[in-house]
């Protein structure tokens, strides 16, 4: 059993938002494992999203079955696709190149070797202290009992997590429907949801968020690639010692990793200015193509929903107020019309939250 646990884990939080990443960054100037693996996670909760919400709102109890019927099949296909688009586009071949290129440079100037080292020595003491100093938060009463009611019922949101009673969806919480997929992950690993949540998932989501952080670093020193291994230290420490508060982005990520606010602040607002930079250096390298550039910006703000109801509106303005400031330098209005598009998803979210809210309230 614990055997099965650990491989299905692997592959459901590392192997298959990989592949599932594919589909989104084969067709882009800058492709990258690295980029496949965020995006792949964008895309893991998109889809999520898009199979749960529809259930959670047009279905009563027992309903957390149907997203595993429906839900299982749609990320092994996206996989299998994203692994044959891959290939298609010639970038299976470049990613064994590129890994070869990264390990050799650092392994041959003992400068960087040393500086990695102490990097990947930093982001270990961290994952320790994480995972042996347990840190109690009283929301483990809401958000990690709602995972577990569906885990051990299977029902969404229709029960009260402090009394267990029968209750009517509370919208404030069941758009962002994070909870669900740690849900589905601890049912389709059979790992209990509170183990996931305090035990595997920062494990997990703090080096996601140190990668994502590198990998705009490296577009940062764009021309000064033997500076990231410093700036790496540098976000490593803010995060060990940027709980100066309970409400720090950096406390959210330590002590919180399990919550979508803690995702939110810490994963998607990196990789919506992430992808800011990805579309101005598309543009700032005379490329034609770049329309799968903007579609990069479009699943981050999809996926914003996902974590939480506020994170829509924090992508949409970061979104829009990019574009805009990218369409004055460059001088090209279309700019802010495909930043307003990739804020679509954004929008048909708020307006189904505020219907939902105000007039389509169902009671169970």
């Amino acid at each position: 059993m614990i055997i099965y646990q650990i491989i299905m884990c692997i592959l459901i939080l590392a192997v298959i938002p990989v592949c599932m990443g594919m589909n989104v960054v084969s067709g882009i100037r800058q492709r990258s494992l690295v980029l496949c693996l965020i995006y792949g996670y964008l895309l893991m909760m998109v889809s999520f999203e898009l199979v749960t919400v529809p259930i959670l709102l047009l279905t009563d109890y027992g309903n957390f079955k149907y997203v595993l019927w429906i839900y299982t099949p749609i990320i092994i296909f996206l996989s299998l696709s994203g692994l044959f688009l891959a290939n298609k586009k010639g970038f299976l071949p470049q990613i064994r190149t590129d890994v070869n290129k990264t390990v050799l440079g650092v392994i041959k100037n003992r400068e960087q070797l040393i500086v990695w080292s102490i990097a990947f020595v930093l982001l270990a003491v961290m994952l320790v202290l994480v995972s042996t100093r347990v840190i109690f938060d009283g929301d483990d009463a809401y958000y990690v009992t709602q995972s577990l009611i569906a885990q051990q019922k299977g029902s969404m949101y229709a029960s009260d997590p402090y009394t267990g009673k029968a209750t009517a969806i509370d919208m404030r919480h069941a758009l962002a429907v994070f909870t669900m997929w740690i849900s589905y992950v601890g049912t389709v690993c059979k790992v209990h949801t509170t183990i996931l949540c305090h035990s595997i998932l920062p494990l997990v989501f703090i080096p996601f968020a140190v990668i994502i952080y590198a990998k705009t670093g490296a577009l940062l020193l764009k021309d000064k690639k033997e500076m990231l291994g410093y700036f790496v230290i540098f976000i490593e420490i803010f995060i060990m010692f940027g709980r100066v508060s309970m409400y720090t982005p950096e406390a959210f990520l330590i002590a919180r990793t399990w919550q979508g606010k803690a995702v939110a602040a810490n994963i998607l607002i990196p990789i919506t200015i992430l992808g800011l930079f990805l579309v101005a250096d598309t543009y700032y390298s005379d490329s034609n193509k770049t329309t799968p550039v903007w579609i990069l910006l479009a699943l981050t703000n999809a996926a914003a929903g996902v974590f939480s109801s506020l994170a829509v509106i924090f992508a949409c303005v970061m979104i829009g107020s990019g574009g805009v400031v990218l369409a004055i330098l460059k001088r090209k209005v279309k700019i802010v019309v495909n930043a307003c598009l990739c804020c679509l998803p954004g929008v048909l979210y708020m307006l189904l939250y505020l219907y939902y809210m105000y007039f389509g309230w169902r009671s169970l």
